[in-house]
């Protein structure tokens, strides 16, 4: 007998031609061995029956009251088999590849209780990519309207929504389950994450998995926003010390660094990454790559002036943004988000530095990956040509300026070989300086982070 991989657990209450239509497209998406339960919480139009009429391959349960989502999705997790357990809504729709990257996910990470698709409205629009809640109590989901997904990155989330969620089913033992205290809708899930979370495990996004959600396809606004008010007063209550250090959901968009602040709360720092380009291979890549595997859960950021290897880097857990045209701006609008900031030569420096403004409290690392400003010395002292040989002298002065200036900013200093060293050390004095090539730099990297109050990297 082939083990249950995955327990698709479903409740409903009305509508139960709806649920039969989702997990028909279950059954043509999903290659692993699975069983689906479905509980039904006193339906009042007869979908508890007609489902354990009509569902042939699953078990319905029905409640003799509607007790809600929580209570049902226990009553249903008591039943699972599966080593993983998949909280479902009845109006998602799941697409071809959507649960292999999921799992992935969750057996490449032990330290990650569950994880969530990017959900999309059926017009193609983003919904969510992970949801955040402010220090008011209010939840607003990343991304929710976006036309792109391009830019989404597998990384941790403050919580995601319930109508898909895979989650370990030990995790999900391990912490008690659902809390009893909330009314039939809203916030139990948000409250099952937080709980994971303060015990130690992680709950993570995964945007290569897709899957299309009609809001309140099973409610209606109007009663979601009711429901929601009632478990509001109660995730207040249980949360009251969390939500003391957070900013406001309500109103944040107008502020854009306290809707990075609430995206990024739950990685454990963050680090800006300043860098000419988001490269595919070589040194460069060996750094940026060394940074994200520190800490699987920290903020990686990656703001480059050609975005041309940002695919892979995104794939990995990284954000990447590039082609930015008002540097300083995308700097105030992350204002306070980063303790780290992390900056790739003197010609990144000359380019990106203004990003780092607003960032007064991060620790400050200078990456001299070359000298550029020798190469350019050695071909004004061979240029003939009077106008190119001014414009190439002008050039090399300014990178060296550049480099100096970042060198006297720098808290910690990594260089690439003993050239770059030799030069560095006449100017840093006692910051703490570090050489490191491609290979090397995963080692080196351990005492970078401890020199910035930072936790040395995981061991893997």
């Amino acid at each position: 007998m082939t083990a249950c991989t995955v327990s698709f657990v479903l409740v409903t209450h009305g509508r139960g031609e709806l649920a039969a239509s989702c997990l028909a497209i279950v059954a043509k998406h999903t290659k692993v061995a699975y069983e689906v339960i479905v509980v039904d919480s006193a339906s009042p139009d007869g979908s508890g029956e007609w489902l354990a009429n009509n569902l042939s391959d699953a078990t319905v349960l029905r409640m003799g009251s509607n007790l809600g989502f929580g209570a049902g999705c226990e009553l249903g997790i008591q039943r699972a088999k599966g080593e993983f357990i998949c909280l479902l809504n009845a109006d998602v729709e799941v697409t071809p590849g959507w649960l292999e990257p999921l799992l992935a996910l969750l057996r490449a990470n032990p330290r990650a209780a569950a994880v969530a698709p990017a959900m999309a409205f059926p017009d193609g629009r983003l919904q969510e990519a992970g949801s955040m809640i402010g220090g008011d109590g209010f939840s607003r989901g990343w991304g929710d309207g976006e036309r792109s997904a391009e830019a989404l990155y597998p990384r941790v989330v403050d919580y995601a929504s319930a109508a898909c969620l895979l989650l370990r089913r030990s995790a999900f033992y391990a912490v008690g389950g659902f809390c009893a205290d909330y009314h039939i809708a809203y916030y139990e899930d948000a409250d099952l994450q937080f709980t994971l979370r303060e015990r130690g495990w992680q709950v993570w996004l995964q945007p290569a998995s897709r899957v299309v959600h009609v809001r309140h396809g099973t409610s209606s606004t109007s009663t979601a926003e009711r429901l929601s008010a009632i478990n509001r007063k109660v995730f207040r209550r249980r949360w009251a010390d969390d939500l003391a250090r957070r900013t406001p959901a309500v109103g944040a968009p107008k502020y854009p660094h306290r809707l990075h602040w609430l995206r990024d709360a739950a990685a454990p720092y963050s680090v800006l990454l300043l860098a000419e380009r988001a490269p595919r291979d070589g040194r460069l890549h060996a750094a940026i790559s060394a940074w994200r595997a520190a800490e699987p859960a920290a903020a990686v950021t990656l703001l480059a002036v050609d975005g041309a290897g940002a695919a892979a880097l995104r794939g990995s857990g990284t954000e990447v943004v590039s082609h930015v045209d008002d540097v300083e701006s995308w700097g105030k609008e992350r204002a306070g988000c980063y303790d780290v900031v992390v900056t790739f030569g003197a010609k990144a420096y000359d380019q990106l530095a203004l990003a780092a403004n607003r960032q007064p409290t991060a620790a400050r690392v200078f990456d001299v990956d070359d000298l550029a400003h020798e190469e350019l010395e050695r071909r004004f002292a061979e240029c003939e040509e009077p106008k190119r040989r001014r414009e190439i002298g002008a050039q090399a002065g300014m990178l060296r300026r550049r480099g100096v200036q970042a060198l006297r900013e720098a808290d910690v200093v990594i260089c690439a070989s003993e050239t770059e060293a030799g030069w560095a050390r006449e100017i840093v004095g006692s910051v703490p300086l570090y050489t490191a090539n491609a290979r090397a730099y995963p080692d080196v990297l351990n005492s970078v982070l401890v020199d910035c109050a930072l936790p040395p990297a995981r061991a893997t």
